[in-house]
């Protein structure tokens, strides 16, 4: 009889080299995620302050144009802005003003808001 060759195969050292690097790959990214949650900043509620840019006139009347800036890192969607001038109201809907940052709109007036105090605000606005 003759005697069957035993082949010991050995993991080569490549194959032992690309596993340690995906395990490394993998506790990092684990590691990224889990400081992440622990201490990810509160979302906080937006702070939207509203300021006139100026009055074009326009053949139906004239516009308002404002700029809605958001305060704090909190997102808001649907904001809506009120502006008063005199005894006349308009209200005007921004669908989405980012934490940080700031969207333009305008308002709509059939009488020139410059010869009247102009109020702007916040109304409101919903949580994306």
């Amino acid at each position: 009889m003759a005697k069957a060759r035993e082949q010991v195969s050995s993991t080569p050292a490549l194959e032992w080299t690309a596993a340690a690097i995906g395990l490394a790959m993998i506790l990092f990214v684990g590691g990224v995620i889990g400081r992440e949650a622990i201490t990810a900043e509160q979302a906080q509620l937006p702070a939207i302050e509203v300021t006139a840019l100026g009055v074009t006139s326009g053949p139906t009347g004239f516009v308002l144009e404002f700029e809605a800036k958001n305060l704090t890192s909190g997102t808001a969607a649907a904001v809506a802005i009120e502006g008063k001038a005199g005894d006349e109201t308009s209200t005007a809907t921004l669908d989405y003003v980012a934490g940080n940052a700031s969207a333009k709109g305008g308002l709509f007036f059939a009488r020139d808001p410059r010869g009247a105090p102009v109020e702007l605000r916040a109304l409101g606005f919903q949580t994306p």
